[in-house]
């Protein structure tokens, strides 16, 4: 009787340092994984009047933006709902900012280390 109890108590223990270790490893991969993103994000570069706004389903349904230099980019669903046909963009290599402009005037600045952070913040409070 009591190795059953010492079996099961240490049966419980291997489980729960199995969950724990797993647990960690979920929440430091997820901030490399933001932080990796960023860096990503920095390393694009485009500009140009935005074409068209489609969803890319075969790229997982994602958000994209075509351009008149015929390139188009996936951008976060956050700014391309801001962005509209017509509308001029502008993301410099090395920065983490996107610049949105409407009629020739600076309509919104999206910096993706702000976005990235954010997501972190909200990651690490669940």
């Amino acid at each position: 009787m009591i190795k059953k109890e010492n079996v099961l108590k240490f049966l419980i223990l291997v489980i729960l340092l199995t969950v724990m270790a797993f647990w960690a490893n979920y929440l430091s991969g997820s901030e490399a994984f933001y932080k990796r993103a960023l860096e990503n994000s920095k390393e694009e570069s485009y500009s140009g009047i935005v074409l068209e706004k489609y969803i890319d389903s075969s790229q997982h349904c994602t958000p994209m933006l075509k351009f008149t230099s015929s390139s188009s980019n996936a951008v976060v669903n956050s700014f391309w709902d801001e962005v509209e046909v017509g509308d001029s963009i502008v993301k410099v290599k090395g920065q983490s900012s996107i610049y949105l402009y409407k009629n020739n005037q600076l309509k919104q600045v999206f910096d993706y280390k702000v976005y990235y952070q954010s997501l972190m913040a909200r990651k690490s409070k669940n």
